[in-house]
């Protein structure tokens, strides 16, 4: 899914997808998380920046809901 926001007068694209994770046990929950990429220009065949956690490595988060908040909180001090 991909969002288009105007975040400080500029139009920023924001782009939420599932991310499975695999599981030594599959009772273990949850299995899917969601990460956050955003596009400073209309998307197109390129990518754009996925956020990421403190380590480098992609920003998890548990709903399409919480991943979207968090980017536009975040994109608010990028733009």
């Amino acid at each position: 899914m991909i969002e288009k926001q105007s975040i400080n007068g500029k139009d920023v694209w924001v782009e939420i997808e599932p991310y499975h994770v695999e599981r030594s046990n599959p009772k273990t929950i949850p299995t899917e998380y969601f990460t956050a990429r955003y596009y400073l220009n209309e998307p197109d065949s390129s990518r754009g920046e996925i956020f990421r956690d403190e380590n480098g490595e992609f920003h998890l988060f548990e709903s399409p809901v919480a991943a979207l908040t968090f980017a536009s909180k975040k994109l608010g001090s990028i733009v």
